[in-house]
């Protein structure tokens, strides 16, 4: 019997330093035949030097189709990636479960998700969705901690879908044109996430000077922020096909791997639950979360904001990652509260002088307590001017200990990294 070469297997060789991926199993065979690949290749490897588990789905093999073995060579590759305590990468192509095996067959549906599920927090996930990925095995990639598709992958549960069309959905985390790309996007994500939940992050030197003077004049946008921050400007955007008052991701700031979240705007719906995302992995694996905040409101009503807020709320509450918000512009009403402040775990809030912090937009107040104060004298405009100044200035929030500190502008890069580094304790990682 000898191993056979397939498109899976190639695949994975792609994906990991050269010559060094190492397969399990590759003597499986589907039971009753074989001359018939068990439909996944599993083994492991080095990305960038770091162990690295994965498994492949193998469209070679019967489309990849599901049965309870597939399922058990999977777990076992879990098995040994959470005992040593390393990243696990999947690439699903899969046209769904072996029919005619029956209810085994969803047991091995079974096996899967609970397997995935065991793993959630312990140590990182990531799908590459680059081919079939329908009905259950769709439920499987979004369980992994990021996903990323191609452009032409079929991924739905029921009806039909597209990866591109997940994506703008805010399913999946990255869009790539093709596989290719998906191994670059999957090498750029571990980049930034420890090897498991107990390990601190490695992500080497930047060379960026942590002191080094921002170009921020005054109010600011949180994206123009954002990019001087971070560590050479550079942040890995992550669910941007959604909500684009949100920018979130990963970075390096003072050469600490960090999520980051900068809004901009009102907040819709799936702008809190792409901060949701972020924070849930962020808190998983002890990434400090670091948000730029110019948030004028809620964009959402109804049911549906208030369960995702909750969600935010329960999540903000409970996490116990280090987290340092910055208000740079605006942060009004309910853009403070689920933004990051200090009775929702902030442990460090800074703001920009010219920072506006307010319960009530300057506009609205005026309209409900000021309205008739308005003469020829004292127009709109000079009214809400002067409510900012009496109420909403980053001094007044400071002096009742809502601000930690107000800080120039061309400081700010170095304020964060103060921060960070100062509860680089939080989560016992050194």
């Amino acid at each position: 019997m000898e191993k056979k070469q397939s498109a899976a297997r190639a695949r994975l060789e792609a994906f990991f330093d050269a010559a060094t991926f190492v397969e399990l199993g590759a003597y499986i065979r589907r039971p009753g035949n074989l001359s018939e690949n068990e439909g996944v290749v599993c083994g492991y490897g080095a990305v960038s030097g770091r162990l690295v588990f994965a498994f492949a789905q193998d469209a070679d093999a019967m489309k990849g189709a599901v049965d309870a073995r597939h399922a058990e060579k999977i777990a076992a590759l879990y098995d040994k990636a959470v005992s040593v305590g390393a990243p696990v990468v999947g690439m699903l192509d899969s046209a769904g479960a072996v029919v005619f095996d029956g209810a085994a067959a969803l047991s091995g549906y079974g096996v899967l998700l609970d397997t995935v599920a065991s793993a959630s927090g312990v140590v990182p996930q990531l799908a590459l969705v680059h081919g079939a990925c329908t009905g259950t095995m769709a439920v499987l990639a979004a369980a992994f901690d990021f996903t990323v598709v191609t452009k032409s992958a079929d991924l739905y549960v029921t009806g039909e879908g597209s990866g591109e069309a997940a994506y703008l959905a805010g399913e999946a985390a990255m869009l790539v044109e093709n596989e290719q790309e998906g191994l670059s996007a999957l090498r750029s994500l571990l980049a930034y996430l420890p090897d498991a939940c107990d390990r601190a992050s490695d992500t080497g030197a930047s060379g960026d000077d942590p002191n080094r003077p921002v170009a921020l004049d005054g109010k600011t946008t949180a994206k123009a922020a954002l990019g001087a921050v971070c560590d050479n400007g550079t942040c890995l955007a992550l669910y941007g096909g959604t909500a684009p008052e949100v920018v979130a991701g990963l970075a390096t700031v003072g050469d600490v791997a960090v999520a980051v979240l900068a809004v901009d705007g009102a907040l819709s719906l799936d702008g809190v639950e792409k901060m949701t995302k972020m924070l849930h992995v962020a808190d998983a694996f002890g990434l400090p979360v670091v948000t730029l905040l110019n948030c004028t409101g809620l964009d959402t009503v109804g049911n549906r904001a208030a369960v995702a807020l909750a969600r935010l709320s329960r999540l903000q509450s409970a996490a116990d990652t280090a987290r340092v918000s910055v208000v740079v512009g605006a942060a009004v009403g309910a853009g403070f509260v689920f933004g990051g402040n200090k009775a929702m775990g902030a442990d460090v809030v800074l703001a920009l002088p010219e920072a506006e912090i307010a319960a009530i937009p300057a506009a609205t107040a005026v309209a409900f307590l000021q309205n008739d104060s308005i003469s020829k004298t004292r127009d709109r405009a000079t009214l809400e001017a002067e409510w900012r100044l009496e109420h909403a200035t980053a001094l007044a929030a400071a002096s009742v200990g809502e601000v930690d500190d107000i800080v120039v502008p061309a400081e700010l890069r170095a304020r964060v990294i103060a921060a960070l580094y100062m509860l680089e304790g939080k989560n016992g990682l050194r």
